[in-house]
């Protein structure tokens, strides 16, 4: 007999896991990694999860639930039991096995620990307390912005978590970003700081991006880079990922596992087979031997611009942008969007947008110079499909993008090579 889990039900079943979670760290006493930001934590979380497993038993969030359950789960090792009560039954069955019995647990334990409302962080810290913190990023206008005034408040947020750790513990911080790099200042932790710029601890520079042609299987369509750390500098290749965010996952790992005591020189072995999650500047082969650039899992202005920064240093024949509204920016809609329309011009031959708010990006495009031949706005996402299919022609490079509700994955579905692997390869 099924049934089915009501509010009540939901609230006391919540309840038992924070305890028994609690209970369940309290007992294997497992590192616990924290990653937050407004961009790149499950990039970050899936590098780190490559650098770590070739010494240490990992565990980490698979799926980003509510935070009120999420973090519970993912302690467990459990996925959610959605609606069904005799699915709940059998996760707090398997908590109390775990605390009773002595069963094998993770040596280190890997959360994404997302913010979407105020006290969102309070709430997860209230049930596991990290090791080691992770501020990926917070950008100048960050998504969520719908339930927080500013960007402001949305890092006052997120830093919670790097406010909370302990003088032993460590923080590792996007020193890039303006907002996170005024709290490094102000933490007890020691800090490990990466980026770009001579002031972070771990360092990558020289960016090479791949060939013309196209060849994603051999990996001549990645990108190639150098770390440096401690006067030493090494090499790093990631075979089917573009863009500085890949590279930001790669400096958060790479500053993880020099936490953990590995070397460089492993550390750039290990990231070789690195791929990304769907959706985030995947690379995907498409019609007419064009190549794909999947950043179709979600899209800010921040996001969206170091996409764009992407597309416009590849040596391609011609370099398509196909943008969606970008939706949560709250009072920076319309900044954010004009913000992205200005970089177009300087990034794509050809601009293709679709949603009510992303014809503010067709129109400030044109105004920054764009002709109004290379623009072309849908409000239909099967129009924009029919003209795009016929527009691609041979090396063409393709960036698609937009806001999750916006389903842009469906254009890279209706241009891949091989829509046998749209399952594969595409954010569900």
């Amino acid at each position: 007999m099924f049934i089915c889990l009501n509010d009540n039900m939901r609230f006391i079943i919540i309840k038992i896991i924070d305890i028994l979670s609690k209970k369940i760290l309290a007992k294997y006493k497992p590192a616990v990694i924290g990653i937050t930001g407004s961009v790149g934590k499950s990039s970050a979380k899936k590098a780190i999860c490559e650098v770590l497993k070739s010494k240490h038993k990992i565990a980490y969030s698979k799926n980003r639930h509510r935070t009120d359950i999420g973090i519970p789960l993912a302690i467990i090792g459990a996925e959610s039991g959605g609606r069904s009560v005799l699915k709940w039954a059998k996760i707090i069955l398997l908590a109390f096995k775990m605390i009773i019995k002595k069963t094998e647990y993770p040596e280190i334990l890997i959360l994404e620990m997302g913010v979407d409302r105020p006290r969102d962080m309070e709430k997860m810290l209230k049930i596991v307390k990290p090791n080691i913190g992770i501020l990926t990023g917070i950008g100048k206008f960050p998504p969520h912005l719908k339930y927080f005034k500013n960007a402001k408040q949305i890092a006052k947020e997120k830093s919670m978590l790097i406010k909370s750790l302990k003088k032993k513990d460590v923080a590792i911080l996007n020193y890039d970003d303006e907002f996170i790099k005024s709290l490094s200042e102000n933490i007890r932790a020691e800090a490990i700081t990466y980026g770009f710029g001579d002031n972070s601890i771990v360092k990558a520079e020289e960016i090479f991006l791949g060939d013309r042609k196209w060849k994603i299987e051999s990996g001549s369509a990645g990108m190639s880079f150098k770390i440096s750390y401690q006067g030493t500098t090494v090499p790093f290749r990631l075979l089917f990922a573009l863009g500085r965010g890949h590279i930001y996952a790669a400096l958060a790992a790479i500053s993880v596992g020099i936490h953990f005591g590995y070397n460089l020189v492993e550390m750039s072995e290990t990231l070789s087979s690195y791929r990304p999650l769907p959706g985030r500047m995947n690379l995907i082969n498409g019609i007419n031997n064009s190549l794909i650039i999947d950043d179709t899992f979600n899209s800010n202005p921040s996001s969206a611009a170091s996409a764009l920064e992407t597309l416009g240093k590849l040596d391609s024949v011609r370099k398509i942008a196909v943008l969606g509204d970008m939706l949560e920016l709250g009072e920076y809609c319309d900044a954010g969007h004009k913000e992205i329309g200005k970089l177009v011009f300087k990034s794509a031959d050809l601009l293709f947008t679709y949603g009510r708010r992303s014809e503010i990006v067709s129109k400030q495009a044109g105004n920054s110079g764009m002709k109004k031949n290379q623009i072309f706005h849908f409000d239909n996402l099967d129009d924009l499909i029919r003209l795009l299919n016929n527009t691609i022609k041979t090396d063409d490079a393709i960036l698609i993008k937009g806001s999750r509700t916006t389903h842009m994955e469906k254009v890279v579905r209706e241009i891949m090579a091989e829509p046998k692997m749209a399952s594969k390869l595409l954010v569900k």
